[in-house]
This record gives structure tokens, C-alpha cells and sequence, in this order.
């Protein structure tokens, strides 16, 4: 810092602290440096932690982020000065118990800061992502994707964490009331807090990234008038086609209150036309409900099995365990597999339009539930159905509506879609959750077929093949998972962290 011209000013505590995580002596040191801006609003706050676990040296968990920030500030310096001043912080004791941001924001004036965006590490690799905003986040998040060219973050991801008893030093800047973003990436979960978190399992291309989204955070939040980021509400947000699509959270409910009218518009429609019974619309909605049920009881009973013979050798005090990504589509491949089934069984009790639109029906009642208790989640079933409901209104205008919806631009945007919304979804199930609770894509994976009738009814004509190629798959995956299932020099499992 001192070379970078920051002038370091070094925050000493040798006292006691009383937290909700601890009461003892506490000696710490944090970090400080500030670039100077040419206006007098309020600062801008980029923090990480230098400190990691006993467990590990800390390369990524938090060396990486350290190492952005100090490059962000010599690429500031190197161009013209920002409108704010931009504070540079780097904390001691997060790992002890957010020791060191409790300690700076007990100082009044560090209280008066505009906004913060924290970075930190949960893996060795993989995307930068923001995962948590500070409440009222409309105008952060139009300013984010004004100010990020590959944002990677989605309002699900940031409800969820809200649920979570997870915290980091941005906890303690948004307990007092100040608005921020947090970073971090999670790929690669086996190094976290052990001892292979080391330079050797340092990705560069992460590194990029996280440097890319603080460089971002400092050249726009730097340049902008911080006195009102939370005068706005919430806003509904995701990654679509490399784009970070956003609206007002006050939209969800018109949202859902027009498409359910549409729905009850449609089955209304189709009834006149002889296409839809009550019969035929609860098959549609009862054959993905049966099938996430069996298929969670299936991959369940298969996880146990899985981890009683070798997996739960090869997992780390953290959870995390090798080779999860093999099982996880192994469960994926039982979902497949029963939905298969169950729509052949059921193929000549229910036509096109009622598995469709009673797929349609089971998304929309999940629709209501999420934007009732969590609206963040509502894009994943309201993005879908819309595009279901325009191929609803193609069918409606052709002369066999069952015919049509076999249409490869139907099949193919009926499928495309709500793959392309959940993904996002997996990615964080698989890469940030053990191989135990993900299960829960296999209920996610059962609603997303609910909607992909017409690609699933095509797969049931096919079953000779589909079935049996779907199975040898999941023998080939657990049999490359079980053939690495032994601790060495390259896969090190630790006995606790």
C-alpha cells in the first residue's frame, strides 16, 4: 500500500470484544489505505481479509481477493482520480469471528461509508459471483449491471443466503445499516480451509474475474453519488444470454396475477376444442409430482448406498466431497429415467395440451408460492411459463394444436428455456452444496421435465434406448467415482479442519 501511495494507516486492537461470536481478549490488526477522490461525498469501501484458518495457508480463502484489490488500486492510480474517495480494507480475524470488521465499525466514521463490496472464497475456482446485497437493492442492482461487463448473479442466490446461517465481514457493515455487494467464488470446494488451499490451486482465470468485478465495483460506485443507493425497493434479477436482466420486485405479483389468467384463459380455450378434461389436466399435474417423489426416494436411497461404501471416505470436514459432480448427475439420470417412465405408462391416458398445461399448473402454483414467500425465486417458474404460453397460443391457431406443440421449434423452445433459467440454479446446488442435499436438483430437475412434456412424451416413444442408455450411464458414473475413491498425495482428506 505504501508503494502504491495509499498511505497506509494501520488499526491496532489489543482489548476486549464482545460479539455475537465472541467474548475474550482480542489483539488484531487491520489495514487501511484510501485513494483520494476529487469530490466530497461519501467513500467507497473495498474490503477482504488477510487472515485464513489454522487449516490452510489461505491462498484463495483470502490471499486472491487481497491481491485484486491491491491491483485495482494501482489501476486506479494510474488513471485519472475518482469523484469518491475509495477506501481499501484489509481485515484480521474474519475466520476468528468477523473480528477485525467489528472492530472498524465501532469507529463512528467508518459508519458514514457510501457503499462496500466485499470479496471473499468458498473454492479454488470458478466464476465470481455476488451473492448478497444489502436490503433495498434496486438502484445497487441497476447500478451493478451498469457497472459489470460478466455479471454472474441471480435474486434466488441472495434470498437463499438470507436463510443461511452464513457471515461474512459484510455482515457487519450491513447490520449497521449500510448498503454493499459481496464476491466470492466456489468451485473447487475441496481445498476450502485445508491445506491444499495453496498458490498450486490458484486459478488464474478466477483470479481475473474477481480482480475484473473489483476493478469494475471501484471505476463506477467510484464515480457516483452514493447518498441514496437504498432510497429504492428490492428488484428481481438473473443471468440470461451473458446479460444481467432485471426488474422492480413489486412486479411479481401483477406478474402472477396475469399469468394465472392466462392459464385459466388457455384450459378454458382447449376445453372448447375437446383438448382438455379434469381427467387428463390431474394426470398432467400428478405424473411430475409422482415423479419427483420417487425420484428423491430413489437418488436418496442411492446417496446412502454411495456414501456408506466409498464417498463418505472422500469427504472433507467441510463437506465437500471428490467427485460429487459424478453423482449429481447420476441423480439426474434417475429423474430422467423415472419421468420416462411415467409418461410412457401414462401416454394414452392424458394428450399433448393436458401434460402440458397440467405441467403449466404445477409451475404456477409454485409461481404463487414464491412470490408470496420468496419473490427473488419467482423468475424461474414466471420466464418459463411465458414461454410455454406463446407456444400454447401457436397450437391454438393451428389445425391439429397437438400436433404442433411436436414441433422442433416448440420442443426446442419448450426445453431451452427453463434449462437456461434453472442453470444457474444447479450451479450453485452443485458446486457450493455436499452430495447429500443435492438431491434437491432432483426436484428441480423433475419440475423443469413437468414443463418439457413434449421433449419428455418424445423421449417415451423411444424408451428401448432411452432407458437403458440412461442407466448404463449412471453404472459408468459410478463406477469412475468408485475407481478414484482412495485417499492419496493428489486427493488429501483431512480428519477435521
Amino acid at each position: 500500500m505504501k508503494q502504491l501511495g495509499l498511505n497506509p494507516e494501520v488499526q491496532e486492537f489489543n482489548d476486549r470484544l464482545t460479539t455475537k461470536y465472541v467474548d475474550a481478549d482480542v489483539q488484531l490488526t487491520n489495514i487501511l489505505g484510501v485513494i483520494k477522490g476529487t469530490g466530497s461525498g461519501k467513500p467507497l469501501l473495498l474490503m477482504s481479509h488477510y487472515d485464513s484458518v489454522p487449516t490452510g495457508p489461505g491462498a484463495n480463502d483470502a490471499s486472491v481477493s487481497v491481491a485484486s484489490l491491491l491491483e485495482t488500486a494501482r489501476a486506479i492510480q494510474a488513471g485519472p482520480p475518482p469523484q469518491n474517495d475509495i477506501w481499501i480494507l484489509l481485515t484480521d480475524g474474519e475466520e476468528r469471528g468477523l473480528l477485525g470488521a467489528e472492530v472498524f465499525f465501532q469507529d463512528p466514521a467508518h459508519r458514514e461509508i457510501g457503499m462496500i463490496a466485499n470479496f471473499e472464497a468458498r473454492g479454488s475456482k470458478g466464476s465470481s459471483f455476488m451473492f448478497q446485497t444489502s436490503d433495498s437493492n434496486g438502484r445497487i442492482i441497476e447500478e451493478y449491471a451498469r457497472a459489470v461487463s460478466n455479471p454472474v448473479s441471480n435474486s434466488l442466490l441472495v434470498d437463499l443466503y438470507k436463510q443461511l446461517p452464513n457471515d461474512t465481514d459484510l455482515t457487519v457493515a450491513l447490520e449497521h445499516g449500510l448498503p454493499g455487494l459481496n464476491f466470492a467464488y466456489g468451485d473447487g470446494w475441496v481445498a476450502y480451509h485445508t491445506p491444499m488451499d495453496n498458490t498450486e490451486n490458484v486459478s488464474l482465470e478466477t483470479m481475473q474475474h474477481q480482480g475484473e468485478n473489483a476493478l469494475a465495483m471501484a471505476r463506477h460506485f467510484g464515480n457516483l453519488d452514493l447518498a441514496d443507493l437504498t432510497s429504492t425497493g428490492d428488484r428481481i434479477y438473473f443471468n440470461l444470454f451473458g446479460l444481467l436482466v432485471h426488474y422492480p420486485a413489486q412486479w411479481a405479483i401483477p406478474i402472477t396475477v396475469a399469468i394465472a389468467a392466462l392459464w385459466l384463459a388457455f384450459a378454458w380455450l382447449f376445453a372448447r376444442f375437446s383438448l382438455l378434461t379434469v381427467k387428463g389436466s390431474l394426470i398432467g399435474l400428478g405424473t411430475p409430482i409422482l415423479a419427483v417423489v420417487l425420484s428423491t426416494a430413489l437418488s436418496y436411497g442411492l446417496w446412502t448406498l454411495i456414501d456408506a461404501l466409498w464417498a463418505g471416505k472422500m469427504t472433507q470436514p467441510t463437506g465437500a466431497t471428490y467427485d460429487s459432480l459424478l453423482y449429481s448427475v447420476s441423480f439426474v439420470l434417475v429423474t430422467l429415467i423415472v419421468h420416462v417412465a411415467l409418461t410412457r405408462w401414462v401416454v394414452r391416458k392424458a394428450n399433448e395440451v393436458e401434460m402440458l398445461l397440467g405441467g403449466a399448473l404445477l409451475f404456477l402454483l409454485l409461481l404463487i408460492g414464491s412470490t408470496w414467500f420468496l419473490p427473488g425465486a419467482s423468475y424461474l417458474f414466471a420466464i418459463p411459463l411465458l414461454v410455454h404460453f406463446a407456444a400454447l397460443t401457436w397450437a391454438a391457431f393451428t389445425r391439429d394444436p397437438r400436433e404442433t406443440l411436436f414441433h422442433p421449434a416448440v420442443v426446442l423452445g419448450t426445453s431451452l428455456i427453463p434449462v437456461l433459467m434453472f442453470t444457474s440454479v444447479f450451479h450453485i446446488v452443485f458446486l457450493l452444496l455436499p452430495p447429500g442435499i443435492h438431491l434437491f436438483s432432483v426436484v428441480l430437475i423433475g419440475l423443469i421435465l413437468a414443463l418439457m412434456s413434449p421433449a419428455v412424451r418424445m423421449l417415451a416413444h423411444s424408451w428401448k434406448w432411452v432407458l437403458p442408455a440412461a442407466f448404463i450411464a449412471i453404472v459408468v458414473l459410478l463406477g469412475i467415482g468408485w475407481s478414484q475413491a482412495e485417499p492419496g498425495p493428489d486427493r488429501p482428506v483431512y480428519e477435521s479442519r
